[in-house]
């Protein structure tokens, strides 16, 4: 048997709960950098630890730790009696899902082990042992409905065209899969300023005054998502070009460590560096100005890949917004 889940902390929960057989966890902040459809598995490693290597580690060790998680599952399907999934309710893990079955799916006829899961409305590891236990006693096989649902979802989040997690509306789809989607879509810039939901909770936070970076990050995360998906590193990541920008909608208050990756930004006692608002952050906040069209954008959103240099203005054809009024997506209008 082996088991597929979420972290470091829910393999530590797995072991102490005595779960037979092996625990692989599965770590990639999916919801960030390029995830393009047409790649091998090889390739979209590769292309995966180059992202993830610029930021958090060793390109070579990112990409040999995937290719060998990527054997034990593949080597589990097709030797093992059981694959269980342990996945939370989160954007973060919902993509894990959607890829894990993409991936066991390939295995093809080749696959012996059956695929259960516990997709959890909550977080596992806030769970008590005896719920731990409970969902895993009462674990119920991948139905071939909610299967053909994530491999539609994967590839909808894989193409270049963003319409296919827009209107996804799969009758297998699950409760959290499809409130998953509807977050990333809240990731791309906004129509009323140009913001993802992430960069407006965060200048919101910021709003009343100057905040040490981790305060920032809790308010913008903790307070007010109802399936908190970003770690700190991964929020970071997302908000500072707000700090880089030609036009800075946010500037530290203090002395700036000298990189990014330095841990002394998340000193809260003084002398902590501290985030504010610049006036034209409060501008694009009160939708008096565009974020895009001031510092233009370059993201990746699973195969969408949103590029506009300043200056370029808030109608550009190529670049897909998000109409919060609305729930939907709309592209190269303000």
């Amino acid at each position: 048997m082996l088991h597929v889940t979420n972290g470091s902390i829910a393999v530590s929960r797995l072991h102490d709960l005595g779960v037979p057989g092996r625990i692989v966890p599965w770590d990639d902040v999916l919801h960030e950098g390029p995830v393009r459809a047409g790649l091998s598995e090889a390739e979209l490693r590769h292309e995966r630890a180059e992202f993830l290597g610029r930021e958090w580690n060793d390109v070579e060790a990112i990409e040999t730790g995937m290719k060998v998680r990527d054997e034990q599952l593949a080597t589990s399907a097709r030797d093992d009696d059981e694959v269980v999934l342990w996945f939370e309710h989160d954007l973060y893990d919902q993509l894990h899902v959607l890829q894990v079955l993409s991936q066991l799916r390939d295995v093809g006829d080749a696959r012996r082990a059956s695929v259960s899961a516990i997709l959890a409305d909550d977080y596992l590891t806030a769970q008590p042992d005896a719920q731990l236990s409970r969902w895993f006693d009462e674990r119920r096989p991948v139905s071939k409905e909610a299967w053909d649902a994530a491999i539609a979802a994967w590839a909808a989040f894989r193409s270049p065209d963003p319409a296919g997690v827009s209107g996804f509306d799969h009758p297998g789809a699950w409760p959290t899969l499809r409130a998953a989607l509807s977050r990333h879509l809240e990731q791309f810039p906004s129509v009323q300023g140009g913001l993802s939901r992430t960069e407006r909770q965060t200048l919101d936070a910021l709003a009343d005054g100057p905040l040490p970076l981790r305060a920032a990050f809790r308010d913008s995360n903790y307070e007010v998502e109802d399936a908190i998906f970003m770690g700190d590193l991964g929020w970071w990541y997302h908000i500072r070009s707000l700090i880089t920008a030609p036009q800075p909608l946010v500037t530290v208050v203090g002395d700036a460590p000298a990189s990014f990756g330095d841990p002394e930004w998340w000193r809260e006692e003084d002398p902590a560096p501290r985030l504010t608002l610049t006036e034209t952050g409060a501008r694009v906040l009160a939708g008096e100005a565009d974020r895009i069209a001031l510092n233009g954008i370059n993201r990746w959103l699973g195969g969408v890949h949103l590029m506009t240099l300043p200056g370029e203005g808030v109608s550009t054809s190529s670049l897909w917004r998000w109409d919060e009024d609305n729930r939907r997506l709309q592209r190269g209008e303000r």
